[in-house]
């Protein structure tokens, strides 16, 4: 009988194993089925509830594929489209491609929901003429040409801002703008603009066709955007001086609370 003793361990051992994987495709079936069959307007109702600030108007479709507008602070963002991908549940985590459609811009990207991290990855938009001109327009800057985002990457660990990645390019062309009550125009070239996160916080740099620094835009931890212009952008808009500065010499910093 002590001879049989460590196989009838093993054998209780399997069955355990057994049962726990039954019952762990049995919640991640019932997931997939709660996920497939249930209204995307749960959605709406969860965002009421929560106390943030959006809303998902008119939702169609179901929790896993659906699509709605979107209201943040009172605006409509546009159209919001998504597919739940199902393999995500197996690692622990929802997966979703998203699309979202608005007035003069459009984006996609992939977001990936676990309990410690969370990210947005394969970020790719565009915004048109319009979409620039109602961006800047109350800052009485009217831009032509259109703006492409490519390289998108976002990425929360613990409630912590962990990544930011972003590669921007503007095709250029004439700049109606205002100052001091005064109206210019000014042709600008092509720029390149680069997103990535430094020492904790989100920093966008704007850079000329040769690979200089025009302009960059910091936003800290509080909510606030703080703006460094150099001499080479004063003159590139127009505003050469006599005996002008050095290019990267920092002419103006201005700050914003945007959030």
């Amino acid at each position: 009988m002590r001879a049989d003793t460590p196989v009838s361990h093993q054998g209780r051992l399997a069955a355990t194993a057994a049962l726990t994987l039954l019952i762990l495709l049995g919640l991640i079936t019932g997931l997939f089925v709660l996920l497939l069959f249930t209204p995307a307007g749960i959605i709406s109702m969860g965002l009421e509830r929560s106390g943030v600030d959006a809303r998902l108007l008119a939702p169609s479709g179901r929790v896993h594929r659906g699509r709605g507008q979107v209201l943040i602070e009172s605006q409509n963002w546009g159209e919001v489209s998504w597919q739940l991908q199902p393999a995500g549940l197996l690692r622990g985590r929802l997966e979703l491609d998203f699309t979202i459609h608005g007035s003069g811009y459009e984006a996609e990207a992939k977001a990936h929901v676990g309990l410690r991290r969370q990210f947005v990855t394969g970020i790719e938009g565009q915004l048109s003429e319009s979409g620039l001109r109602t961006l800047l327009q109350p800052y009485d800057i009217y831009p032509s040409g259109g703006f492409t985002l490519t390289n998108g990457h976002v990425e929360v660990q613990r409630d912590r801002l962990a990544a930011v990645h972003g590669d921007g390019h503007w095709s250029g062309g004439f700049v109606r703008y205002f100052l001091g009550g005064q109206g210019w125009t000014v042709e600008f070239p092509p720029l390149d603009a680069h997103l990535r996160l430094v020492d904790g916080q989100p920093l966008l740099v704007v850079l000329d066709p040769a690979g200089d620094e025009l302009l960059d835009v910091r936003l800290d931890l509080d909510g606030w955007a703080h703006l460094r212009i150099r001499y080479r952008f004063i003159a590139m808009a127009g505003f050469p001086w006599p005996d002008g500065p050095a290019p990267d010499t920092i002419l103006i910093e201005l700050s914003e609370r945007v959030l």
